[in-house]
């Protein structure tokens, strides 16, 4: 995976009548066995047959093939579970593939029933798999719009130089630069953008900014979901530039504002 397959990647719901080949199917498979997530939560996936499974979205249009994953409860699954299954969806982008994150649209109790989810285990989001449409259908075409799913807040309003006093400019940021550009760039539930991070010589420290009022399924935060997808992004940028580091879990109590919740923090290594 690189950068400029998130700089290119877009969601997609309206897809060609095309089935994927075989051998495509079976690089897919092969990647989720692979595909690990954040701080030891593991995260198992599914491969669903729209027709033999018996699963749908009332907003993808012309897709057979669904990937959903789950975990078990506890604590970073969230963040884990948005890390891998991102990890996933820009793999699939490499194929040649069209995805979207699909969490509220979907019939969620078929989806749960397919793969055989139990009582302390979650399935926050799945995704269609297949070929993009060549042209997007008026619905998905009037949902990007309504979500302005191609908008992305300033760099200087999510990120932070040292502590939430000092934003931080594009042109300033040095080694960070592209490693924030690509969290910016992160897809997100109605595209909130909930991160924000404060970056100092050495390591990067996240925060979830969380939405007032924003309507979070009692077995799932989902903005923990989108903090999984913008690490993501965040360290396959720091390797595309060559820097070395890991993310760990140790809150350098920074003053944040009161619905600012601390995340994890990249340092490098060396």
């Amino acid at each position: 995976m690189n950068t400029e397959i998130i700089r290119n990647r877009k969601s997609v719901r309206t897809y060609k009548e095309q089935a994927i080949p075989e051998k495509t199917l079976n690089q897919v498979r092969d990647y989720l066995k692979h595909d690990t997530g954040l701080f030891d939560v593991p995260i198992t996936f599914s491969i669903l047959n729209a027709r033999e499974n018996g699963v749908s979205s009332p907003v993808i249009l012309g897709a057979d093939t669904y990937v959903a994953g789950k975990y078990q409860k506890q604590k970073n699954a969230e963040l884990s579970f948005g890390y891998a299954f991102e990890k996933f969806i820009l793999y699939a982008a490499s194929l040649g593939l069209g995805t979207v994150w699909l969490a509220a649209t979907i019939d969620r109790k078929a989806f749960e029933k397919a793969i055989q989810l139990k009582e302390d285990e979650v399935m926050p989001a799945v995704t269609p798999l297949g070929y993009a449409a060549e042209k997007r259908s008026i619905r998905e075409s009037m949902m990007r719009r309504g979500m302005k799913s191609d908008s992305r807040v300033p760099f200087g309003e999510l990120f932070f130089r040292d502590n939430f006093q000092n934003p931080l400019n594009e042109s300033d940021a040095g080694i960070w630069q592209l490693p924030l550009e690509m969290v910016r760039l992160a897809p997100s539930a109605t595209n909130k953008q909930p991160w924000r991070a404060v970056a100092e010589k050495n390591r990067v420290h996240f925060y979830e900014k969380k939405t007032p009022g924003y309507d979070r399924e009692a077995t799932v935060d989902i903005q923990k979901v989108d903090l999984g997808i913008a690490l993501c992004h965040f360290e396959i940028a720091a390797e595309e530039s060559g820097l070395k580091g890991k993310f760990i879990q140790s809150d350098p109590g920074i003053m944040a504002a009161e619905d600012t919740e601390y995340i994890a923090t990249y340092i490098l290594e060396g």
